[in-house]
């Protein structure tokens, strides 16, 4: 029941609007002619890694079974390899949504050995937004609405993402084996042409095709395949059914919870049980996902990251990923001739959700336009010297802006302490210097994390003996450099924090001192000021 080769069970918008309903080969065919502008079901934190990279990991997996070198472009094409991948199911039971018999798959749902077994699945799901992954504190106006409306693929969409990104919730319920721990994440990044579905799905598969044996001999994945849709084996959650890596194909899709969707009177839910372990036994997340950084330095060679932590996608863990020899680069972030085929900027993307201990922490998402320049030297071996350069370039531009924040956190904490340099002193029990200076600080951040890869490639583009006037005007240019905009924040907060008047002129003088010595002095950025000095 609702079959998802041969129904039309999932909603895609077209560029004028116009909303259409096609079965999974329709969207795969719709996909690869770049004619779908967004999926309404699909809600932010389900873009990814979730749902692009199902998409992306069971195209190349049909792919490759069926012997292709490029994904096909027609419907029919797309059904008959998909359902290739399932040749003990004539019936299409792993591609159908309802299948009442327990003891055969259903999509995204494991069988069990016996129907007996039903009995342990006891609890009991009416919506798609309690079946998802993420746990918010409140029952905002999104989740409202798919619970008071819900349509088959906004069940679909659910269960793909808490099957492939759930973490730990408790005890007998277990996290997916591509996060490093069930408190972690699961960072995704990619290059591609454009952020629009089509083209970056395509652009996927097409990279992992050329990349598979790779992840083969790095992982010691099965050579001639192994298994690839861990919902079509039978499941009855016991210790002793834990699956070793070494039997998946190395573009496996997981799942991690005993689920079972029903109908009952016209309306569907699902039923849930716990299991006594891992589906896949613990491997700390080494699975070689195509989307996430590795660990590459001494003390964590081969760990995946928590990568996402309180800096989310900001220039510093952007760069870190990028460039830090502590981190082995995602597949997905070379360059591939498919890139090279398309004209125009190349855009990297970084997707995640963060979660912690007993619940999620936010999906965040960037979007960095690269032009050809900085995509193809990305897509060199570390310590060539485009790369190196284009690294340097990033890595000093950090420095500096740290400098300044430096420098504006203690002119602003010297004007809160009523021009004073024993901050403690003036706390009684309030804020302190430091922490009234902090918003300031973070709003400078901000604003630089902005235009931050934008401006270097500005500077690594431009000839070498026009660099070193690039990075001046960047800092200070009378308008917005880095420094300017610092200024402009430390006026705003003499400006906003409480001060007698009595203490304030003191208290500024004392703040503006603070700033503009140490940005002049030898530990700020005195190369600046040079020329000035000499004439």
């Amino acid at each position: 029941m609702f079959n998802i080769l041969t129904e039309d069970l999932i909603r895609y918008k077209c560029d004028d609007g116009k909303v259409v309903w096609a079965s999974l080969p329709q969207v795969y065919a719709a996909l690869m002619a770049d004619d779908i502008a967004a999926f309404p079901a699909l809600r932010p934190h389900q873009h990814q890694p979730a749902g692009h990279s199902f998409l992306v990991q069971l195209g190349v997996m049909a792919i490759h079974n069926a012997n292709l070198s490029e994904p096909p472009t027609n419907a029919d094409e797309w059904r008959q390899i998909i359902r290739a991948l399932t040749p003990d199911s004539p019936d299409d039971e792993p591609c159908q949504l309802v299948v009442a018999d327990i003891t055969k798959p259903a999509f995204m749902q494991p069988p069990v050995s016996s129907k007996e077994l039903e009995k342990d699945y006891k609890n009991r799901l009416h919506t798609p937004d309690e079946l998802d992954m993420l746990v918010t504190s409140k029952n905002h106006d999104l989740k409202a609405s798919v619970a008071s409306s819900h349509e088959i693929d906004d069940w679909l969409f659910a269960l793909i993402t808490t099957q492939t990104m759930e973490g730990y919730s408790g005890a007998r319920n277990y996290g997916v084996s591509r996060m490093p721990s069930g408190y972690g994440n699961r960072p995704a990044f990619s290059v591609t042409p454009s952020v629009r579905p089509g083209v970056h799905i395509k652009r996927d598969i097409m990279a992992l095709l050329e990349r598979r044996q790779e992840i083969v001999g790095d992982y010691e994945y099965p050579s001639d395949g192994g298994i690839k849709l861990l919902w079509t084996i039978v499941w009855d959650g016991k210790k002793s059914e834990s699956l070793l890596i070494n039997r998946m194909d190395p573009f496996y899709i997981e799942i991690c919870r005993r689920i079972r969707m029903r109908r009952n009177a016209g309306r569907i839910f699902a039923i849930r049980a716990n299991s006594a372990s891992r589906r896949i036994a613990d491997i700390k997340g080494l699975t070689g996902d195509p989307w996430a950084p590795v660990g590459n330095s001494p003390n964590q060679r081969g760990t995946p990251p928590a990568f996402l932590g309180p800096r989310k996608f900001g220039y510093e863990r952007v760069v870190d990923g990028l460039f830090s020899a502590d981190w082995k680069q995602p597949y997905l972030l070379d360059s591939t001739q498919f890139d090279e085929n398309h004209e125009g900027t190349i855009q990297l993307v970084a997707r995640g959700m963060i979660r912690g201990e007993g619940g999620t922490s936010g999906y965040h998402e960037r979007v960095i336009p690269m032009r050809r320049m900085m995509a193809q030297s990305m897509s060199m071996m570390r310590g060539r010297p485009q790369a190196k350069q284009l690294e340097d370039i990033a890595r000093e531009r950090i420095e500096q802006i740290g400098k300044v924040k430096n420098i504006l956190r203690h002119a602003i904490a010297t004007f809160a302490a009523k021009g004073n340099s024993d901050f403690a002193a003036h706390r009684n029990g309030q804020p302190s210097p430091n922490q009234l200076a902090r918003p300031w600080t973070d709003k400078l951040d901000e604003i630089v994390d902005a235009n931050f890869f934008n401006d270097v490639q500005d500077e690594f583009e431009a000839d070498e003996s026009e660099r070193d006037g690039i990075r001046k005007k960047w800092l200070l240019n009378g308008n917005d450099g880095v420094v300017d905009q610092a200024e402009r924040f430390l006026k705003a907060a003499e400006d906003a924090i409480p001060s007698l008047s009595i203490q304030k002129f003191k208290a500024r003088v004392r703040a503006d001192s603070t700033f503009w010595g140490r940005i002049r002095g030898n530990e700020g950025l005195p190369f600046l000021f040079e020329i000035e000095e000499g004439e």
